[in-house]
């Protein structure tokens, strides 16, 4: 098939069709980027490798129905990229085009092989340790002629909710500020079968007192609440009632039953008053994008109600059903302060937990929570970038402040807050920081940090005597760098903008500083080359992105959740990423890329004295053994790459 100037070959994931994709926007696009490509002109087609050699296009797409491509792929890749075309990957299920250069084709294959490697070498011992871990389960059974639970099965389901997890926003059901009340049907639901008179009644009035219509997913009837507006609906009893092993198998039992309800039901939004194990609610929000209240009394209190003083049999499933409501719920409802700081260090933001002592008027009060959480919402102003990634990391970073989910004991806003997360960075996090990023080296320059978050690195530039400047695509950060400078008493500039187009005269900075930005932009390169404007000549670019040959990335990422999980199978180790990288707590996934030495080193082609360096590995990361190996496994298997760089004093055309 040929093609005309700008029309770009696109072959369907089986290679049995080709077809023509028009879009100019192909020729810019250099990394990964969003996009939704249409083509047209279909024909089938027996061999992809001749259409690939005899076409005229000035590029090539690949369409792909699983993550990775395959070796059959791989050669076309080749072939087109040795013949001068340009090549790109398109996942339509995730709207992604990622452009693939001969470097990125060397990743691809390392990759493929890698993944086929991590089967052949880690699958055997999976699967031991998960037969292992069932001798509990069958010896149980052995003794009381039960069917066993399979831990690693319930495990890697709650997994995949929890990397899934994003809180839906409430958004226009609320109705106005005097009435109170929810629009649209609500459902609530309770799926704890052992409470058999489940103490209610006030609760659903309450709910119905705020609602349109409600009704109640329960698991028996109870015949208090006939007298309340609200219909009810009885979910039928699981197989297996007696024991933990019915506690943990019973989602599997209540879930296509909560499906069908909610399909059939439309709610607008769910209430579940939270139990041990459960996690059909939080499943069902998923799949609707249903906003998620959790009436969540503590994992003691969890226990208690179910168990009755038994010692728990599967406490790390019990805690990851927790982990999955909590992660997933648009408020959480708490009896206290105590508890409600336990769960905001657990990482929920602390304006999606409601504190409730359990007096009269819930509903009032939750409306009103609501209300305000939503008010909240609207001040944040985002740039109009007309890109679907930088909206997601302005989404991102505008709710979940980067740090913030590490500190336990200190109130939001205050200096003791932004202390305790420094702390955590330099202490527990990364100890190599201040060093390697040369903090304490640029006394009476101007630094400028692209992406400061909340403004905890810069401030160590500023306290040690340089003249700083942020710049952020995230208002919400930029307002808390500002506040975290005033706190401490230091002087800097905050400039709300994209670095993509830096606001800046040419030759500004002595240091343009970058710590975890930069892998999340689109055009690396267009930020690079902003990077290389605004610096002075023998400036320095400090800048930190994501490394891909490192021990996150493949034991983490590609293992557990690309081949465990099955999640590259239908998606791309960028989608995973998306996922699941950046700890969030809102609906947010944004663009993550991870780059080898080779892949960095190229985009700071310009400068002179380029160094690499290699570093971060947490504690958890390496067994207790090998713990003491920490500093020199980091700088092999470390999850940042650190590239130090210099501009040139004298330009190259001209010297030349």
């Amino acid at each position: 098939m040929t093609s005309a100037a700008g029309q770009y070959l696109y072959l369907t994931a089986d290679l049995a069709q080709t077809g023509v994709v028009a879009d100019a926007a192909l020729a810019q696009t250099t990394e990964r980027h969003h996009a939704e490509l249409v083509a047209s002109q279909y024909r089938a087609v027996a061999d992809p490798l001749a259409e690939v050699s005899r076409s005229t296009a000035p590029g090539v797409i690949f369409e792909l129905a699983s993550g990775l491509p395959s070796e059959r792929h791989l050669a076309l890749i080749d072939q087109a990229v040795r013949s001068g075309q340009r090549v790109w990957l398109y996942w339509p299920g995730e709207q992604a085009v990622e452009c693939v250069a001969s470097e990125r084709l060397h990743s691809l294959r390392r990759q493929l092989s890698g993944v086929a490697w991590l089967k052949r070498l880690c699958g055997p011992f999976d699967r031991a340790a998960m037969r292992w871990q069932r001798v509990p389960a069958a010896l149980r059974w052995i003794y009381r002629g039960e069917f066993p639970v399979r831990r690693s099965d319930v495990l890697s389901k709650l997994d995949a909710l929890c990397v899934g997890a994003a809180p839906p926003s409430f958004h226009s059901i609320l109705g106005g500020a005097d009435d109170f009340r929810l629009s649209g049907v609500g459902l609530y639901l309770r799926a704890d079968y052992w409470a058999t008179t489940p103490d209610d009644v006030s609760l659903v009035r309450e709910l119905t007192a705020i609602a349109e219509r409600l009704v109640c997913l329960i698991p028996h009837q109870n015949l208090f609440l006939d007298g309340i507006d609200a219909r009810q609906i009885v979910m039928d009893q699981p197989r297996l009632t007696a024991g933990q092993d019915a506690i943990v198998l019973a989602p599997t039992h209540y879930w296509p039953i909560v499906k069908a309800t909610g399909q059939a039901l439309g709610p607008a939004y769910l209430y579940e008053r939270m139990s041990i194990g459960q996690s059909a609610g939080a499943e069902l929000s998923q799949l609707l994008g249903l906003p998620y209240i959790v009436e969540y009394p503590g994992s003691d209190a969890l226990l208690r109600e179910a168990l009755n003083g038994t010692a728990p049999w599967f406490p790390e499933l019990y805690a990851k059903a927790e982990e999955v409501s909590l992660r997933q719920a648009t408020v959480v409802v708490v009896p206290s302060s105590t508890l409600k700081d336990d769960v905001v260090a657990r990482g929920v933001d602390a304006n999606r937990v409601l504190v409730d002592p359990g007096a009269a008027g819930i509903g009032r009060r939750l409306a009103a929570f609501i209300e305000a959480q939503l008010r909240r919402e609207q001040p944040v102003t985002n740039i109009q970038t007309g890109d679907a990634y930088k909206d997601q990391v302005q989404a991102q970073w505008n709710r979940s402040p980067v740090g913030s989910h590490y500190v336990r004991e200190s109130q939001p806003h205050t200096l003791e807050w932004f202390l305790e997360v420094e702390r955590h960075r330099y202490g527990t996090y990364a100890p190599w920081m201040p060093r390697v990023m040369e903090f304490s080296e640029h006394r009476g320059q101007d630094v400028l940090e692209i992406g400061g978050g909340i403004g905890t690195d810069l401030a160590q530039f500023a306290a040690h005597g340089a003249a700083v400047t942020d710049l952020d695509l995230s208002a919400g950060h930029l307002g808390l760098a500002e506040e975290n400078f005033q706190r401490r008493g230091l002087q800097g500039r905050f400039i709300h903008h994209d670095a993509e187009a830096l606001p800046f005269d040419d030759e500004s900075f002595d240091v343009v500083y970058s710590n975890g930005v930069l892998h999340h932009t689109p055009n690396t390169v267009a930020v690079i080359g902003e990077i290389s404007r605004v610096l002075r000549p023998g400036g320095r670019a400090i800048v930190m992105v994501y490394a891909e040959n490192s021990l996150h990335f493949w034991r983490k990422l590609v293992w557990q959740l690309g081949i465990k999980q099955g999640l590259l199978e239908h998606v791309s180790i960028g989608e995973i990423m998306s996922r699941s990288v950046e700890r969030s707590a809102n609906e947010a996934r944004p663009l993550v890329k991870v780059y080898t030495k080779c892949r960095l080193r190229a985009l700071f082609d310009g400068f002179t004295e380029v160094d690499i360096f290699q570093r971060q590995l947490v504690a958890e990361e390496l067994p207790r053994q090998l713990q003491w190996t920490r500093p020199l496994s980091e700088r092999f298997l470390g999850w940042n790459l650190i590239a130090k760089a210099t501009k040139p004093r004298v330009n190259r055309e001209v010297s030349r």
